[in-house]
Formats: C-alpha cells, structure tokens, sequence
C-alpha cells in the first residue's frame, strides 16, 4: 500500500487509507473520483458499487460510492440518491471509528438535515464526537445540520465549534453570524464579528447586520473589504437588501460575474485547500495553496535546470494557457489533490494565495516584499499573481538587462540570497534567485 500511495492524494492526512484496507479499492478510488471530476457520474456510481460488493470493509469503497450519488443527487434532486449517499457515509465512518477517526460529518450533517432525520443525525454525532478525534469539524458540522431541521440546539454547537476554532479559521462565527441573521439577531452579529478577523465574507455578513440596524455608514465599510472578493464567491442572495446603495458593486448568487475563467480557478483553488486542510490552522490551509502555486509555476515558467518540471508535469497544458487554466489543470491532475466544499476561510486563503498576499508558510518568504507577523498567519507588503517558488524557493524576476544581484523585491540581503542561478542577462530575460 505505501509505494502505491507515495506518489498520489491517498498519501496525505486527509484522504489516508485505514490499515486493513488493500491496493485494489484505493485504485479504484482514485479511477472513480476522476470520473466524478470528468463528469461521468452514473459510471462512477456502477464503479463503486461494485467496489463495495468486492470490498465490504474498505471506508474508501462506501466513501467513493457516497460521493458518486451525492453528486447524481445535485443533478437529479433524487431523494433516493441523497438517502442512499449518507448511507454510504454512515457506513465508511462506522470503518473508520474502529481507528479512531470520523471523516464524513459534513455530507452526513447536511444529508440527514435535508432528509429531516433528526434521529439519525443524533445518533450518529452522539458517536461521532465520542469516539472520533475531529471535535471542531464534528461540533461545527452538527450545528450546520441542526440548523437544516430548525433545531435550536443549533446555537449551542456552534458556540462549541467556536470555542475550538483553529486559529486564523472564522467558518464557525461565519455560519454562526449567518443564523443569527436568519433569526432576527443583527445586534449579536454585530458584537460577534471582530475587526481583527481576517476572513472577508464574515465582514460581509456584519455589513448586513449593521444596514438592517441603520448604520449605513459603518455598513459600507464592513462590505468594503469583502467587495473584491464576492466576484469569485458571490454571496448568497438572501443577504440582498434591496435598494441599498451600501451593497453597490457586491456580486450576489445568479449575477453576472466578469473574468469567469479566473474566479473558476480561485473556487477550484479554495475546493482543493478544503479537500486537504478543512479545518487545520490558517497555516496549514495556507501550505496547500501554496502548493498547488508552486507547482503552477514549477511547471510553466521555470526551466528544468532551475528547478522546474516543465513537458506535462502534474498534468499542465501547453505554455501559451492562460493563468487560471493553468491553475485549473495542477488543481485537478489525476491524484494529486483531493477536493472538498469550500469554505469561507478556504476562499480567504485562495485568494490570498492566488493574489500572493501572504508568505509561503514552510519557507517563509514572499512572492513581492517581505513578511509583516509570523510566517503561518503574516502578511507580505506587496501583491501579484507573478512570482514563483520552484526551488527550495526561487524567485523569478523578468528584465530587459543585467540580472540585478538581489531580488528587488524581496527582503534581503546578499549575503542570505545566493546569486541567480539561471539566467544569462539577455534581453526579455528571466532572472532566478533561490535561498541558500
């Protein structure tokens, strides 16, 4: 089982195999999510069911097959489909929990919520939070299905998940602001939301707060930092106030949105960070991204004898792609990253990683600029989509002249930047610099 999940998905925390389970259901896995991916759902559902007929015991098998009638399901609003999906998670998780772990809270939470089963969503979180090792995605999740059913001990839970929030993840106030706004409760949003919070759409929902209070003034503001990013995560219609002049520029569910291609590849980008880091610190969300960023770059703008894997690595298109296509392709190569629902948090780091807002957290450098804060939660002084990090990192720096001896726009100085390392000063060159 190791050699087969080295070089793929299955080999990260997220997606990792339970002892007892062998090679062959983990392939099959793998074959059946890209079929979900290439949109071939009912063979994927064919697929899996036979995996489960072969292989009872593998989580992997009712997992895959979960997810193959749960996407059927959005297609086909089939209650059948969504019934027989959440079983699958039930029995993938009643595998898991012989090892300590529950991975399938959400779908299970928002399943049993749609299906109105209030029963079996007790039942099974009173086990999952007993015996699973997952207390703030199991409190969090239980609250959003608690809420599906109208349940007040909603609230309760998502206190809960609050209180064991990661640090620099705000999903639970963000969920938490929203059903205080669906009970009438603005004032409490308003309290709730802090401004050192630095996940924008929880501003955005203290922005609404704050209009149905009056305060137009300090609405407009709240919504101010969340107006960039509502063009690729659009917030959700009910939040709408009509006539207001506040949300002015906001895009909202069903408008029409400009540089579709881009926004699809900062939503595809903040769907891996959720698949490979829902609730892990904003460090560890912000690894993942920059993963996938480095990779980008490996493979399109970096030459093999500077680090680069250029020629189709991690299944890139041809050169002339544009950026976001070529964001696309890394974030969906055939196993290597697992996807996920995104969340606000993994929308905040897509952003901030595609934009190059914040360092890389394993080397601790920028793109452009410096680090301000630490180098899991800091921030960089300047932004850019350019800029890579293909060896150990690397920095690229385009000019019509001489490879300037430092990086201008990284923080050093000589002494910790070794020279360029590709390069030859000509013109139109690229200039590479790497950290000792």
């Amino acid at each position: 089982m190791w050699e087969f999940i080295a070089n793929n998905y299955l080999s990260h925390a997220a997606e990792f195999p339970d002892p007892n389970e062998p090679v062959e259901p983990l392939r099959l896995y793998l074959n059946g999510q890209q079929m979900l991916r290439d949109g071939k759902v009912d063979e994927a559902v064919v697929l899996f069911r036979s995996t489960v007929a072969n292989y009872p015991d593998s989580r992997h098998a009712h997992a895959g097959l979960g997810y193959a009638l749960w996407q059927r399901y959005q297609q086909s609003q089939a209650e059948n489909d969504l019934r027989a999906a959440v079983q699958e998670f039930i029995l993938a998780d009643e595998i898991g929990i012989r090892y300590g772990r529950v991975h399938y809270t959400y779908p299970v939470a928002i399943g049993l919520g749609r299906l109105k089963d209030l029963a079996r969503m007790d039942s099974y979180f009173e086990t999952a939070l007993k015996d699973g090792n997952e207390l703030y995605l199991a409190s969090l999740d239980y609250a959003r299905g608690l809420s599906l059913l109208e349940d007040p001990r909603a609230e309760e839970w998502y206190k809960k998940a609050i209180a064991v929030e990661p640090e620099g993840v705000s999903d639970a106030v963000a969920y938490y602001a929203e059903w205080l706004l669906d009970h009438g409760r603005e004032a409490e949003v308003v309290d709730l939301i802090h401004d050192d919070i630095r996940i924008q759409y929880v501003h955005f929902l203290k922005g609404v707060a704050l209009e149905r209070l009056g305060r137009h003034w300090e609405a407009r503001r709240e919504y101010e930092r969340y107006r960039r990013m509502s063009a690729d995560f659009p917030a959700p219609t009910k939040y709408r106030i009509d006539g207001s002049e506040a949300q002015a520029g906001l895009v909202f569910e069903g408008d029409i949105r400009p540089l579709a291609t881009e926004s699809e590849a900062r939503q595809k980008l903040s769907r891996v960070i959720s698949g490979e880091g829902r609730g892990e610190s904003v460090g560890g969300q912000r690894a993942v991204g920059w993963t996938v960023r480095t990779r980008v770059f490996r493979a399109y703008y970096v030459p093999s004898s500077c680090g680069g894997y250029p020629g189709g690595a991690w299944g890139a298109l041809s050169s002339n792609a544009s950026l976001a296509d070529k964001y696309i392709a890394i974030c969906d190569a055939s196993g290597q990253f697992s996807q996920y629902e995104p969340t606000p948090s993994t929308n905040t780091r897509a952003d901030e990683v595609w934009y190059g807002l914040v360092p890389d957290p394993v080397s601790c450098n920028c793109v452009m600029g410096y680090v301000v804060g630490s180098c899991c939660s800091g921030t960089c002084t300047k932004e850019t989509t350019n800029g890579a990090f293909p060896k150990g990192p690397a920095w690229i720096w385009g000019t019509s002249g001489s490879c300037p001896g430092c990086h201008p726009y990284v923080d050093c100085n000589c002494s910790t930047l070794a020279g360029k390392t590709c390069g030859d000063g000509g013109v139109s060159d690229n200039c590479f610099y790497k950290i000792k």
